[in-house]
């Protein structure tokens, strides 16, 4: 077990396996790293009051071989089922991460406002393109030749805005 009063390096290399085509880690796993016995984050597990679906969903019972050779129980745990039963635990470690945890959320914040104000902007100039290419359309038949071709162009940018000003939050 690690010494409580060091924080270790938080390397999601060795935390985190793919089991059965998901990216999991272990009570095993937590127990090593935040420097607690493993019968007691079994027992956080257990003792989580969340909905009986979140915990399905992010908690599965597993067992594993110890170093005498014994099958013990263990669980696997997703990312989300990590981070809920972390936000639990108190010490150096899990403030570090919780802290971590908050700041890659301000990150994403920021990023998602910087994006809005960019998308605001491209918005702006679109719009002004746009409606001088209609207005193209309206004047003559050799204008509304260019309009016809500016419509493709204005359609892909308009597609590049809505990527810029809507990104997909991959959600699982």
């Amino acid at each position: 077990m690690n010494n409580p009063s060091v924080i270790p390096a938080f390397d999601f290399r060795e935390m985190v396996t793919v089991t059965s085509g998901e990216l999991v880690t272990t009570s095993v796993r937590v127990a090593d790293y935040f420097g607690k016995k493993h019968k007691n984050v079994l027992q956080a597990i257990r003792n989580l009051q969340c909905s009986d679906d979140f915990k399905r969903l992010n908690f599965k019972p597993t067992d594993f071989i110890d170093k005498n050779g014994d099958v013990q129980p263990m669980v696997n745990i997703t990312r989300d089922g990590c981070m809920f039963l972390i936000m639990g635990f108190t010490g150096q470690a899990a403030a570090a991460i919780k802290e971590t945890y908050i700041a890659a959320f301000n990150w994403m914040a920021d990023q998602l406002s910087r994006r809005m104000a960019m998308g605001e902007e491209m918005q702006h100039r679109y719009a002004i393109k746009e409606t001088r290419s209609k207005l193209k359309g309206t004047i003559g038949s050799r204008l509304m030749n260019d309009r016809k071709k500016e419509k493709r162009v204005l359609a892909l940018e308009h597609d590049h805005i809505m990527q810029v000003t809507q990104p997909d939050l991959l959600i699982n």
